[in-house]
């Protein structure tokens, strides 16, 4: 990738990533709602909102972006006893899962990182559940730990045994922007070696909605399009980002998988300039200006921003916002923009899942990542009327249709920026860049097949991890053969119900995955007391000793191998995402008996549903 002339800070990549929100379990599904302008909203079932009270403001539809499981979790995979998990704040649970789904994305075993100075950057904006719990009257001595916001963070750091910095920040809706600056400051400084990020929101109490109708924040009409002439006020969301971060230097040497760079990130509050729930265009200007310096690029290298687009009057202020950053910017009077048309194209994640609030920014950064990924800018659904005097002929256009934006053939790096405003005026911004072009693997193939160990903690887990691997395997351009070996044998626990496959072609991988997934016998699978293993583990006997083969053998008998000393040849391959999130078995936990219904039991917020 071509870079800036200036000695900007070194980049931090983005090395792991998990989402959870309406419409979407995974990155997978995420992009999915995306790419196809999709809308994950709709009716706020009874009782999900409880004493929800708009007061005067006629209300004519509540609707949000719902989880369609907020009570589920998967409490013995985290040790948690019944009570505990239903006296804990659902975004503890939720960020749980994503902490163990993020690690699995960078491929890293958490076990390998027990005691380590790992540090943990929460963002919060409130806890609907201990809202419900007051307006219950019901009291548990499990709440203490489950409803104090700070552990939100100290709970991941407990589970993992991390040693690094806990703490749990709350800046209203960018509060999970402003943990990611935290963290990449301290990366930088050298305070600690790995970072995770995080931010969730659950909404489960009618007090924050009713305050917020009657305050003028929520759409009335539920129907709410950002930048649209019909816009009036946002619509909420639900769900939580994780985020695994480290030094781009550490990351090529370690071999993780690099999804993106962030080249910097700037926070900063308005001071009395636009109210004490506003923010103002020269605030945000000075602020993308500040991010672009630190970055060493013009503001008009960016090519897309990723906005806060609320659906609130605050839109015009975002784009005049930008707008004044390019003029503010002299390196961009005579630099084109970097986006398709020579546009920096604007859209916000929230016209289709909603507003996350605290995790609102983080959620914007994995939309960033998987667009520069996918080479594509999402349109922003329902945009058919965009707000008036929004759009001119100058390099600031709204992405109302998708936009293509694949890599270039000069290497030049894409580039997006990234908005997240605070409703008390603590404001963020950070500036991500394509991750650097993969090394070739061309020289890294062993001789011989490879071993492909594959684990769940039941039998129903272990073949929906192989059919969600198959269908990874099976996209148009999957990871190398010897980088998904890799993975699966140091990127991941290993659980007591176990498979493994020899397999030296994608083929027969993908072959062998479907028959584990389906509970069928293949010639290339091999199972723990199966009269087949022998016969395929035969082949692993030759050319190192025997040491692929004796390892194979203490996987099955439910052995910890040693497979560094197994592998193939002297050079080890970079680790990969391989997308296939554990599946934790959900089981409902709630601290009284009215369980929120799901969405899709009411027929009223299906999961990927279009609403207009």
């Amino acid at each position: 990738m071509k870079r800036a002339s200036t000695d900007p800070p070194v980049p931090v990549a983005v090395i792991g990533m998990a989402c959870r929100t309406a419409g979407a379990d995974d990155l997978t599904e995420l992009w999915g709602l995306f790419a196809g302008g999709a809308r994950a909203i709709g009716t706020v079932p009874e009782g999900r909102w409880d004493g929800l009270d708009p007061g005067r403001v006629t209300v004519a539809e509540a609707r949000a972006g719902l989880l369609e499981d907020l009570a589920g979790f998967d409490a013995s995979f985290f040790k948690i006893s019944r009570r505990a998990a239903a006296w804990a704040d659902p975004q503890q649970r939720i960020l749980l899962e994503l902490a163990w789904h993020a690690l699995e994305d960078a491929g890293v075993n958490p076990r390998q990182l027990e005691g380590a100075p790992v540090a943990v950057f929460t963002g919060s904006f409130a806890s609907e559940y201990r809202d419900r719990m007051i307006r219950s009257g019901r009291v548990d001595g499990a709440a203490l730990t489950g409803t104090l916001v700070t552990y939100l963070a100290n709970r991941v750091s407990y589970h993992f045994d991390w040693k690094g910095p806990s703490l749990t920040l709350d800046t209203g809706c960018s509060a999970g922007m402003s943990a990611l600056a935290l963290a990449v400051s301290g990366l930088r400084a050298g305070e600690f070696p790995l970072a995770m990020v995080s931010a969730a929101s659950t909404l489960c109490d009618g007090f924050y909605p009713s305050a917020a109708f009657r305050g003028g924040a929520l759409s009335p009409t539920g129907r709410s399009t950002p930048f649209s002439s019909r816009h009036d006020g946002y619509v909420r969301g639900e769900g939580g980002v994780c985020l695994l971060l480290k030094p781009l230097p550490e990351a090529l040497r370690d071999g993780d998988p690099v999804r993106a760079l962030i080249l910097a990130s700037a926070t900063a509050h308005d001071g009395r300039a636009g109210g004490l729930t506003g923010t103002d265009a020269d605030s945000q200007a000075r602020l993308i200006c500040r991010a672009a310096r630190t970055a060493g690029i013009p503001v008009a290298a960016l090519g897309h921003l990723e906005a806060h687009g609320t659906g609130t009057a605050g839109d015009a202020v975002e784009v005049a916002g930008l707008r004044r950053a390019l003029a503010e910017d002299r390196e961009s009077a005579s630099v084109r923009a970097g986006g398709p048309g020579g546009k920096i194209w604007v859209g916000t994640a929230k016209a289709n899942v909603g507003h996350l609030e605290a995790a609102a920014g983080l959620l914007g950064v994995v939309k960033a990542v998987l667009s520069l990924e996918h080479g594509l800018i999402p349109a922003i659904p329902g945009l058919d009327e965009i707000q008036p005097g929004l759009v001119d002929d100058g390099p600031v256009a709204l992405a109302d249709h998708p936009v293509p934006w694949p890599a270039t053939a000069t290497g030049a790096a894409r580039r997006v920026g990234v908005n997240s405003f605070g409703l008390g005026g603590s404001n963020a911004h950070v500036i991500l860049e394509e991750a650097p072009q993969s090394r070739s693997l061309e020289w890294e193939v062993p001789a011989g097949p490879l071993v492909f160990p594959l684990s769940g903690r039941t039998e129903q887990a272990l073949r929906l991890i192989a059919g969600r691997l198959e269908r990874r395997l099976g996209t148009p351009a999957p990871p190398a053969l010897v980088s998904v070996s890799w993975t699966l044998q140091h990127g991941r626990t290993a659980h007591p119900v176990r498979a493994l496959i020899v397999a030296d072609a994608l083929p027969e991988l993908r072959a062998a995955l479907t028959a584990l997934a389906e509970n069928r016998p293949h010639p290339l699978l091999a199972l723990p007391g199966s009269p087949v293993a022998p016969a395929v583990l035969n082949d692993l006997r030759a050319g190192d000793g025997g040491a692929r083969h004796d390892a194979a053998v203490r996987w099955l008998e439910g052995g910890t191998p040693y497979w560094e000393k197994a592998w193939p040849g002297t050079v080890r391959p970079p680790r990969v995402a391989l997308d296939t999130p554990y599946p934790f078995d959900h089981a409902p936990h709630w601290f009284d008996t009215d369980v929120p219904p799901h969405p899709r039991e009411t027929g009223k917020n299906r999961v990927g549903a279009v609403h207009t």
